[in-house]
């Protein structure tokens, strides 16, 4: 299996960085109770992803529209650069994914398959597209083959380039059903400032910003984009920036050894009794809790035997 090295931002411009750059694929599991929240937070990366409900169901979000209710066995396309997120699930909902870069097929922005097969739909104004447990089964069936594969020796590679070809293929022929929409420049253009605002606050979280710097990044006004945020994040952008704080906090927690005192800090918090606070609101606990508890989460993850990572979330 092709695994990511790094793959813990997900509420912003995700940095997938593979093992193998000739093979960019990653799937993982959402176990939504074990998330902050019980939510996947809105975030955009440049792979198209697909995604299928195993178990209960969830309201999934795809910019610019209304809530897609998917149950057990209903799935989604995400396409390229698209903002998404997911939130309201049931009891012990349950989602895989598989995402994959554009550059898959041929490992350069070049040839007949790019250009035919993969530019065309990285450049249609479609967000993306829900998939029906029985309209759309041979795609789903198809997502659940690819996210099976896992690691099978010396042929993994190859089954993994066959069945997301057939993926592909079976995604076209829907896809060509689906009538183009007049691009609405004035949506693209609040999208284009969104990724702007969400990846400056990826890139800037740790130092002293504050919602004037988040705005002048996209060089719209505090009005614009308190607006931007409530339209496509559903949050203010103080609280989005809180957010992202706490839960690169969250990951450090887990993934490192440092005191409470220092990822507070370096997550953009001066104050260790408000990290502690906002920290508490979100999870439920404690940091050093919060580092006991997943820690032994991880482990048993790890011990699953269906070879699938968690995803953050």
């Amino acid at each position: 299996m092709a695994n990511i090295a790094v793959r813990v931002n997900s509420d912003y411009l995700e940095d997938v960085r593979y093992d193998d750059p000739t093979l960019p694929i990653h799937f993982c599991m959402d176990y939504f109770d074990t998330l902050a929240g019980h939510e996947i937070n809105v975030h955009w990366h440049r792979d198209f992803e697909f995604a299928i409900m195993l178990r209960g169901g969830c309201d999934y979000h795809l910019a610019g529209g209304d809530a897609i209710r998917l149950e057990q066995g209903d799935g989604i396309f995400v396409n390229s650069e698209a903002l998404h997120s997911a939130d309201n699930p049931t009891p012990g909902a349950i989602m895989s994914c598989v995402t994959f870069s554009p550059l898959f097929f041929t490992g350069q922005p070049s040839g007949t398959i790019y250009g035919q097969y993969v530019l065309p739909v990285a450049n249609r104004p479609l967000v993306g597209l829900h998939l029906d447990a029985t309209r759309d089964h041979d795609i789903l069936a198809e997502i659940l083959t690819v996210t099976s594969i896992g690691k099978r020796g010396t042929t993994a590679p190859l089954e993994y380039v066959e069945h997301v070809a057939k993926l592909w293929r079976l995604m076209l022929s829907v896809l060509d059903k689906v009538p183009d929409e007049r691009p609405d420049e004035t949506e693209l253009l609040r999208e284009r400032r969104m990724r702007t605002m969400m990846t400056f606050v990826q890139r800037h979280f740790g130092d002293g910003i504050d919602v004037a710097d988040i705005a002048a990044s996209a060089g719209v006004g505090r009005t614009e984009c308190f607006r931007l945020f409530t339209r496509l994040a559903a949050v203010s952008p103080g609280e989005y920036l809180i957010s992202y704080r706490l839960r690169r906090a969250a990951v450090m927690l887990v993934s490192g050894d440092d005191s409470v005192a220092r990822v507070a800090h370096v997550c953009g918090f001066n104050d260790a009794s408000y990290f502690a606070k906002r920290f508490r609101q979100r999870y439920g606990c404690t940091p050093r809790d919060y580092r006991a508890r997943q820690r032994g989460t991880s482990a048993q993850n790890t011990a699953m035997p269906s070879g699938e990572d968690v995803c953050d979330g």
